[in-house]
């Protein structure tokens, strides 16, 4: 009887140890398992927390065009409910395979003017092709005349303009860039390409006071520390689609975004927000013309070959 209790106890000790090897293994294997970080916020969630434009998310889109670069389409109806439609692109310039391209009437550096989606057909770029544009500069309507620093291929154009207009390009090093008549100067030699803005909506970072109270349709840019640059779109003079914003909401907006430095671009008839849908090049927006309109330049957002 002994030596039968003796074996009893004995196997019950063994099974124990053995059930405590079993719990230090799975705790263990608990330890190595990987942590889900949360997704990140959409635009439209980003945009409805951080300003006080958005009173209800209609509808919401987001399409990826390349690496690096993805379009946005965002309905809403505003703080003063009526209705809104905004569109964005971000181009991650990290990417080395995406560039940020002018585009000009025919392709030419003589001042004309032509549509954006006939300046994708003229424009020819080696080595790459263009995935979506958007309109630039204001311009003189009677001659295509640009108002602001025009500098393509490191050649300028138009060196002169008024002090109060800015002007976004792209460095030779790749690097996007907002100046003014004040710092072209300094800046000239290092600037690629550089098509002119006018009104500074963020500046180092900050919203500026906008002294403009009007409302329109509006285009704009506007990069981040990361080299990440926005082009945004905003239709207007449409009552039962979209109502326009004014320029501190276009400043809002891009504070939202984390923007360093933004300028506002020619709005009005002008907003035009094109991309391609594989076989052909599409207006997304309704420009408030109907139609269209002819433009002296544009920013074609393109990826190599």
């Amino acid at each position: 009887m002994k030596k039968r209790s003796w074996l009893v106890v004995s196997l019950f000790l063994t099974f124990v140890a053995s059930c405590k090897v079993t719990n230090e293994v799975v705790t263990a294997d608990k330890s190595k398992e990987q942590v889900v970080k949360p997704a990140e916020e959409s635009l439209a969630t980003l945009l409805t927390k951080k300003t006080n434009l958005i009173n209800k998310v209609v509808f919401y889109n987001e399409t990826k065009l390349a690496k690096g670069v993805n379009e946005y389409y965002l309905e809403y109806t505003s703080n003063k409910n009526l209705p809104m439609t905004l569109f964005l692109f971000r181009v991650d310039l990290k990417e080395k395979n995406i560039a940020i391209k002018p585009l000009t009437p025919n392709g030419k550096l003589t001042f004309d003017m032509q549509t954006i989606p006939d300046m994708l057909t003229t424009n020819a770029f080696e080595g790459y092709k263009a995935i979506a544009a958007v309109n630039s500069d204001f311009f003189n309507m009677s001659t295509g005349e640009p108002r602001g620093i025009t500098v393509i291929d490191g050649m300028a154009v138009k060196s002169v303009t008024a002090a109060t207009r800015a002007y976004f390009g792209i460095t030779k090093t790749g690097n996007p860039i907002i100046g003014n008549m004040k710092v072209f100067p300094d800046q000239k030699n290092m600037i690629l390409h550089s098509l002119g803005g006018f009104h500074r909506l963020i500046d180092g970072g900050k919203p500026v006071n906008q002294t403009d109270l009007s409302i329109h349709p509006r285009t704009a840019v506007g990069y981040t520390e990361n080299k990440e640059v926005y082009f945004l779109v905003v239709d207007g003079r449409n009552p039962e689609y979209s109502n326009g914003l004014m320029l501190s909401e276009l400043a809002e907006i891009f504070y939202a975004l984390g923007i360093k430095e933004a300028v506002n671009l020619d709005g009005g008839g002008s907003t035009t927000f094109v991309t391609s849908n594989g076989a052909s090049m599409m207006v997304k927006n309704k420009p408030s013309d109907g139609k269209p309109r002819k433009v002296a330049n544009g920013w074609a957002i393109c990826v190599k070959n």
